[in-house]
């Protein structure tokens, strides 16, 4: 195949002179890039010379990786969206409307907002969010979710009991994908938020750890190198406990912990 400088020194020889200039390899795909100068042949800038480059394939590959991103963006959300794996409430929930009533949840917030802003692939950070029920946990994990899906990210966040009745209905033959597909997915979407961790029931088997943390070690093993956000009613004791001392050291191995305090917003003021 004759490269495109070939192709005009044959097509107009008495007009252009093409030369090579000089070759490097690309950072980005490793090609040898050839830097080929030509003059411009009408127009006002006719003489200008210009120069192009040969062999770089980094567009391409881009372009490559976007449309596989874009697939995997449909799959995520088939898989999940059939679920419903969000509560209506928390559908609308947002950093914008979320309740700061306290000095605690401020920082809460701030975390939660520096957390989406600075997120990066390449350097993956952990948050652990505990405490009581209503003081706003879920509410900044699915909107930090959200904000990273605005960015582009593959997201998603799921409560711990529902991730488990989903697992299991992977079982029925009649699934729409298997249990191996769905806990591939958890284990390598940019960010997941695995919401009310240590609130599944766990039946120990006489051979070992159950079933459910057998699964969550699965997931929490796999997602190694990548973002997590875990919520827990629980205090640390109770959670390694729960969810055994195996899975406990996995999910603290860069994680930032954070205590929430307050007043349960749900039910506030509507006291009888």
């Amino acid at each position: 195949m004759k490269s495109m400088g070939e192709v005009i020194k044959t097509l107009m020889p008495e007009l252009i002179s093409v030369s090579e200039i000089g070759r490097y390899t690309c950072d980005g795909c490793k090609n040898e890039v050839v830097v080929i100068q030509s003059p411009i042949v009408a127009g006002p800038e006719k003489g200008k010379l210009i120069d192009y480059k040969r062999g770089c394939v980094c567009w391409e590959n881009e372009q490559a990786r976007e449309a596989k991103r874009e697939q995997r963006q449909l799959q995520v959300k088939k898989m999940f969206d059939k679920y419903s794996t969000v509560s209506p409430d928390l559908e609308k929930a947002s950093f914008e409307n979320f309740n700061m009533d306290n000095s605690t949840l401020e920082q809460a917030f701030k975390l939660s907002v520096e957390y989406a802003n600075e997120f990066s692939l390449d350097n993956p950070k952990n948050l652990l969010f505990a405490g009581m029920y209503g003081l706003g946990k879920s509410h900044l994990s699915y909107s930090i979710c959200q904000a990273l899906k605005k960015r582009g990210f593959i997201s998603v966040f799921i409560s711990v009991p529902k991730l488990l009745t989903v697992i299991k209905s992977t079982y029925n033959k009649n699934s729409d994908f298997n249990e191996a597909e769905l806990l591939n997915v958890l284990s390598t979407v940019d960010f997941l938020a695995l919401d009310d961790i240590g609130a599944e029931k766990v039946r120990k088997e006489e051979e070992g750890d159950s079933w459910a943390t057998e699964k969550l070690f699965e997931i929490i093993d796999g997602r190694s190198g990548r973002h997590t956000l875990y919520t827990t009613n629980l205090v640390s004791d109770e959670l390694s406990r729960k969810v055994g001392q195996r899975n406990f050291s996995r999910m603290m191995m860069n994680t930032k912990p954070f205590r929430f305090e307050g007043n349960d917003y749900r039910i506030n003021n509507k006291m009888f």
